[in-house]
């Protein structure tokens, strides 16, 4: 193969179909997405993060994608990604169906029988602008940038011939799908049946203030819904079950975890050294600030905040979690390299007992049922007063209540209106109604009950679907692709033979080594 490069220096005309790969290629996997040292903390070692039909999916390869993903999050909102907000965002877990699907999708190419010859290696890596200079393939450029991201021109085309066979075989799912005039109608409709409302809203949090029960009322219905208080207590444990907290800084001097013995030894002096600078005095956000290698945190002087144990690798949460306010850790070694840390507060664990809280539930629970009630019966006295012809605002307690207007929404896929949020039944009676139509009933919505009245209506118009057929057409026929490629990569996953190796996955241990 790199025969061939070396032969084929000169500029060659890629096919549409290949410049697609290269863009999907360049986002997930492309120079940067391999680079060393992304792997998480943890202890256990291990070297795949997943087998599927027996073919390991390396855990250096989903640490690599974890931290592509963050990276892209990164870039997409500007803000930086905190362990908590990517457990929450479940990044990890992306990461592995990504690289799952992938190989899933791979593996079903070569059963097919498809292939990617050289020809096509060759194509690709002399159009990708990162190895070129002045519009010209460099070889000397392309053997240094994949030996530095990926270790070798050899792994980089082994990763870069399964790509281009995981597209060639969606590409051949998506030729499989097309688009009849029916559904073409179908959409046009979809996409053009509109309305525009106007609805005044019932906020519940507007007519909890309004309520107010007396301590004898909350002492009776205490009495009185002993069963509904402790159901309350159970489905809101994490209320009243507090788990252990610290508040750190770190220091981090990044290694990777396969780093050579001497890499791996200046990056723990790195820490040596900021471990005697605190001890002499100075303070420890300074030192975090001035050599800390974690971008996210150093500008912060090191403040990652509350933490618990659950979001931790295992050797970051042991040294965190045996500190008391104020104390150093001894260097941490992790795959992300060697830390410092200092804890500067503990939040101990509690379990706050039923019979403490239970009239606080007690006044809870009856202030959301009598907020209920008075919402939905100014709803009713407001949708009365339209059908009246008057819309007017509603007073909920010394608040005032007025009608508002949604927005132009299709009412034959009306699971969410603008501004007023999912509304069940209000797409459905919209579709039915004409301009100044009061629709028929109060509509649930998660901040209250809602009524409304369709000030505006637009139909589909048969001349415009005609103008519009062609761009429609991609547009429906892009949407079906995706969803057929979404129910193949189900079946695939239904009939394959998946071992999820779940310490890694969940960032409790961390990979043995990169691949």
């Amino acid at each position: 193969m790199l025969d061939k490069l070396r032969a084929n220096k000169g500029g060659l005309v890629t096919w549409l179909f290949l410049l697609a790969i290269i863009a999907v290629f360049i986002l997930y996997f492309g120079p940067g997405s391999y680079s060393k040292g992304q792997g998480g903390c943890g202890s256990a070692a291990t070297t795949h993060a997943a087998l599927v039909n027996g073919k390991p999916v390396p855990a250096a390869e989903f640490e690599r994608q974890v931290g592509s993903l963050l990276r892209l999050y990164q870039q997409q909102t500007g803000q930086p990604i905190t362990r908590e907000m990517a457990e929450l965002l479940g990044v990890r877990s992306v990461a592995l169906d990504n690289l799952v699907n992938r190989e899933l999708v791979v593996q079903e190419a070569a059963r097919r029988g498809l292939v990617v010859t050289d020809e096509e290696i060759t194509r690709v890596v002399h159009e990708t602008p990162a190895f070129q200079a002045g519009g010209q393939f460099q070889y000397g450029l392309y053997e240094r940038a994949t030996r530095t991201s990926y270790g070798s021109a050899a792994r980089y085309e082994a990763l870069l011939r399964e790509d281009l066979l995981h597209q060639k075989m969606l590409a051949a799912l998506r030729e499989t799908v097309k688009v009849s005039e029916a559904e073409l109608r179908e959409a046009f409709d979809a996409e053009r049946d509109r309305a525009n409302v106007a609805y005044l809203r019932i906020p519940l949090s507007t007519a909890r203030t309004a309520v107010r029960p007396s301590e004898p009322e909350v002492r009776s219905f205490a009495a009185s819904s002993a069963a509904r208080i402790e159901q309350f207590y159970r489905e809101n444990a994490s209320r009243y079950d507090t788990k252990k907290r610290v508040r750190a800084r770190h220091v981090l001097a990044r290694v990777a975890a396969d780093a050579p013995a001497d890499q791996a030894e200046a990056a723990r002096r790195r820490i040596d050294e900021a471990a005697e600078r605190v001890r002499r005095g100075e303070d420890f956000g300074k030192v975090a600030a001035e050599s800390s290698d974690d971008e996210n945190t150093k500008a912060r002087g090191g403040e990652l905040g509350f933490l618990t144990e659950a979001l931790l690798e295992k050797p970051f949460a042991d040294a965190a979690f045996a500190l008391g306010p104020g104390q150093i850790s001894e260097p941490v070694r992790t795959a992300a390299g060697w830390h410092l840390l200092q804890v500067e507060e503990v939040v101990q664990p509690r379990t706050i007992p039923l019979d403490d809280v239970r009239l606080d539930i007690a006044r809870e629970i009856l202030v959301n049922d009598r907020a209920a009630e008075l919402a939905a019966r100014r709803a009713r006295e407001a949708l009365a007063a339209a059908r009246a012809g008057k819309r007017t605002p509603v007073s909920v307690g010394a608040e005032k209540i007025g009608w508002e207007e949604s927005g132009s929404f299709s009412v034959r896929q009306a699971a969410f209106v603008p501004r007023l949020g999912a509304a069940p039944g209000l797409g459905e009676a919209a579709r039915g109604a004409k301009a100044g139509d009061v629709l028929p009933d109060v509509y649930a919505t998660a901040e209250g009950p809602a009524v409304a009245v369709v000030v505006a209506r637009d139909r589909p118009d048969p001349e415009v679907f005609a103008a519009e057929r062609k761009v429609l057409a991609l547009r429906v026929s892009a949407r079906k692709e995706q969803l057929a490629e979404q129910a193949w990569l189900r079946t695939l996953r239904d009939g394959a033979d998946l071992v999820v190796n779940e310490p890694l996955v969940a960032g409790l241990v961390q990979a043995a080594q990169a691949q």
